[in-house]
């Protein structure tokens, strides 16, 4: 959110990147929460929900509730 507030600077950028570096995780991370807000915002600009995108599979030996 920050980075698109028109108030982030370079060194917020910078900091974005290297936090997304360090782990295949904050990479994954990063990734969902963009598709989550891009998802966000288009239901926003059609007033109905995105279409659903495919389910992540659990970790195996844990089930979903």
């Amino acid at each position: 959110m920050r980075l698109k507030s028109g108030e982030a600077t370079l060194a917020d950028a910078e900091q974005l990147m290297d936090w997304r570096g360090r782990s295949a995780a904050h990479e994954n991370a990063f990734r969902d929460a963009v598709k989550c807000w891009r998802a966000i915002g288009q239901a926003l600009a059609t007033g109905r929900p995105a279409p659903a995108s495919r389910r992540r599979r659990a970790p195996k030996g844990k089930a979903r509730t």
